[in-house]
């Protein structure tokens, strides 16, 4: 006889090990429950790491496919998330196809893969019902912002950096990503325990501090937003402990002035103030800000000369550059034109443009269609932030050509867009997936 099976102490290291692996990758909740968070906690701490685990969940999903562990799905309530993402791809294509210097057109289409792969990812997850998407990805969040920030504490503090970039590639998509990273982390807050209430107002701190670090003034444009909607969100709690949220409110505004005085926040924001003032847009002092005034100069005119299709976002910034010489003003040679709507306009005009704003606009649409359940309110500060801090980081730089920023902006998408999926089929309880190593029999 063979007797009972062998429980996971009666086996080696290496043959449990090897069983937990192939259960996980066997059981798409399994995996679906530990991939969520991870990835919501990659981008702000290891930058393009995030990317490749991304990318390699797609890869993942072709190989249980092939198995048949999974099937291909299109549920309608996914449809116009998912129809939304690929147009967007779509239309990034208009660049090589219309423009000279191809090459490099087909590069910045790359950069828009991850909408792409976003569809296999929606696939997917609509499979794993005991997953709840929108609490995992919370929680990475929170852990990134928390961790983030020390990193980047340590870069300014110990190792002198002026600028902090923590996991990042450099320190603007860092600071834009972190202030979203504080406004997510106050989400569900009414839900959470006390211990998970205080993670989260911790992260909300880190958040705002990690952007005070990285000195991005683009980054701060969105403070207010973040401080209207977390307000709103948490009002509820607010207005039976009106006394206590003020006391508690004042103190971190507080903190957080001092800690912006001592980072000389305010003397960046005043180089910008002095810029605008100057006739000369303060080259000598703010030479960024006003590279960026004569780029975003240019490029509207560019924009009117061609406002259909433009001319190819390869040839966005050497058009600007060649309008700027012949009015006898010398631009550095960026790779962007710092400003997403700008460079979009004259890359591929106001087809691209639309593209662009649905996609801006989509996780609204999202939610607005899910139903009113005890869990929409939160959906609604998701996409509030989501949205509105990429359309206000969107003002002084780069949203979706920057591979760590497409894929913070992918993940939030994906996440609501499975999650108001949930709602509307009706999937309200979820458990944890088992974990453990599987008893061999």
């Amino acid at each position: 006889m063979d007797g009972p099976p062998k429980t996971p102490s009666q086996r080696g290291p290496l043959s449990a090990a090897w069983a937990w692996i192939w259960a996980t990758i066997d059981d798409p909740n399994r995996i679906a429950y530990l991939y969520i968070p991870v990835l919501a906690f990659l981008p702000l701490t290891l930058g393009s790491v995030a990317t490749f685990f991304y990318f390699g969940a797609c890869i993942y999903v072709g190989l249980i496919f092939l198995g048949r562990r999974i099937s291909w799905v299109w549920p309608p309530t996914t449809a116009f998330g998912c129809l939304v993402s690929l147009g967007y791809v779509l239309v990034t294509m208009i660049s090589p196809l219309a423009f000279a210097n191809q090459a490099a057109g087909w590069l910045d289409v790359g950069t828009a893969m991850h909408f792409l792969a976003l569809t296999v990812l929606v696939g997917i997850l609509v499979q794993t019902p005991k997953v709840d998407v929108f609490d995992l990805f919370l929680n990475g969040v929170r852990a990134a912002a928390i961790v983030s920030f020390v990193q980047a504490l340590v870069q300014v503090f110990v190792f002198g950096q002026p600028r902090a970039t923590a996991g990042m590639i450099n320190a603007i998509p860092f600071g834009g990503t972190a202030m979203l990273a504080a406004g997510l982390s106050m989400v569900g807050f009414a839900r959470l325990s006390r211990q998970m209430k205080m993670v989260a107002v911790a992260a909300l701190i880190c958040g705002i501090g990690g952007t005070l670090l990285s000195q991005s003034r683009g980054a701060l444009l969105a403070l207010p937003l973040v401080a209207a909607v977390v307000g709103v969100h948490v009002w509820p709690m607010i207005r039976l402990r009106m006394g206590q949220a003020v006391l508690v409110a004042s103190a971190l505004a507080a903190g957080l002035a001092v800690f912006a005085i001592v980072l000389k926040v305010p003397e960046r924001v005043d180089e910008v103030r002095h810029a605008l003032q100057s006739q000369t847009l303060g080259l000598d002092r703010d030479p960024s800000t006003a590279h960026r005034l004569m780029l975003w100069s240019h490029g509207l005119d560019a924009f009117f000369d061609r406002p259909v299709l433009g001319y190819g976002s390869q040839n966005a910034v050497a058009e600007v550059r060649a309008r700027a010489a012949r009015d006898g003003t010398a631009i550095p040679p960026y790779h962007h034109l710092h400003n997403e709507y700008i460079s979009v306009a004259v890359g591929r005009g106001l087809v691209g443009l639309s593209a662009l704003v649905l996609l801006l606009v989509a996780p609204l649409v999202v939610v607005a269609r899910a139903p009113r359940d005890d869990r929409q309110r939160e959906r609604w500060a998701c996409a509030a932030l989501l949205s509105g801090s990429y359309a206000i980081f969107g003002l002084t730089n780069l949203l979706f050509s920057h591979d760590q920023t497409n894929t913070v902006f992918a993940t939030g998408y994906l996440v609501l867009v499975v999650a108001a999926h949930q709602a509307r089929v009706g999937i309200s309880v979820f458990r944890r997936p088992f974990l453990g190593v599987p008893a061999r029999p």
